[in-house]
């Protein structure tokens, strides 16, 4: 790799005029600078445009793709515009720290056998106050194979938290955009060809608002991941795929509860009881689901 590898920055954003000025400002404050912006705009009716156009810096791009709902599609139109040795991307509501790209490209280069990197992070409705965290561990890194983590919930899925080698593309492809949430799919390509370097420091911070697409759209996300995960089978241990279903349906559940969902949260409790049907947890939930 280059001493100083060129990071491309692909930012889709879709009406995002109240909140993108300040992530634009979280890549300029980047003290690693070479890198290029590419902001993809699918379609917005604010002014998003004369925000980004106001930036004067050359590192900068804006491109109008036309309304077409598809994050995944958006995302490709901006892949196939880097010119970068590295791609990354950033959520137009989400902020980064300033070290983050210096010290992910700093880890591939100390570890040039990882494909991609990922990093800790949290989230966040109010600056500097974190909500939740990515993961329990806040410091040090992990390289390894990180296939079989994901479905054991050791990993998350942050995509400002990705970056990676854009050769990775001839293997896994870009962004299946049949799919509403091709992010997960996408990453996990990644794992279960190439190994990985974590680093555990937050340095990702993922505002938590009311249009969050991954907030509004979480009976489609459930039901798209049971789907991923399945379509796994041949390549995970049968306990592996069975608890990362249990999860799936156990997590689904409950926020189906919260959202007084009763008949599909006493569902979807049912079919966490079939993939582990000694475990009493289902069980006291599908009573609880009962009273509640």
């Amino acid at each position: 790799m280059d001493i100083s590898p060129k990071v491309s920055i692909v930012m889709p954003t879709y009406n995002r005029s109240r909140l993108i000025m300040e992530t634009i400002d979280s890549v300029l404050c980047q003290t690693y600078a070479n890198w290029e912006l590419i902001i993809v705009d699918d379609g917005s009716t604010d002014n998003t445009e004369e925000i980004v156009v106001g930036f004067n810096d050359s590192r900068i791009k804006f491109y109008k793709a036309g309304r077409t709902g598809i994050v995944g599609k958006i995302k490709n139109i901006g892949i196939e515009k880097t010119n970068g040795d590295l791609i990354a991307f950033l959520d137009s509501d989400d902020l980064w720290d300033n070290t983050k790209l210096a010290k992910q490209v700093d880890a591939l280069q100390q570890y040039p056998d990882a494909a991609f990197s990922l990093t800790s992070g949290y989230n966040f409705n109010m600056a500097g106050k974190p909500l939740e965290y990515f993961y329990k561990q806040r410091e040090g890194i992990r390289y390894d194979n990180i296939f079989i983590a994901f479905f054991k919930s050791e990993v998350a899925v942050i995509m400002p938290s990705l970056v990676f080698r854009k050769p990775c593309l001839q293997t896994t492809g870009l962004f299946d955009e049949s799919k509403s949430f091709a992010d997960v799919e996408f990453v996990l390509k990644l794992a279960k060809n190439f190994k990985a370097v974590i680093l555990y420091e937050p340095l990702v911070f993922r505002r938590i608002h009311d249009a969050n697409d991954s907030d509004s759209n979480w009976i489609e996300r459930h039901f798209q991941g049971i789907k991923l995960i399945k379509s796994y089978k041949k390549d995970l241990p049968a306990s592996i795929l069975a608890d990362s279903l249990f999860r799936s349906h156990l997590n689904f559940g409950e926020k189906c509860l919260r959202y007084k969902k009763k008949q599909e949260a006493f569902s979807s409790f049912l079919n966490a009881w079939k993939q582990k049907p000694f475990s009493i947890v289902p069980l006291k939930k599908i009573a609880k689901t009962i009273i509640y």
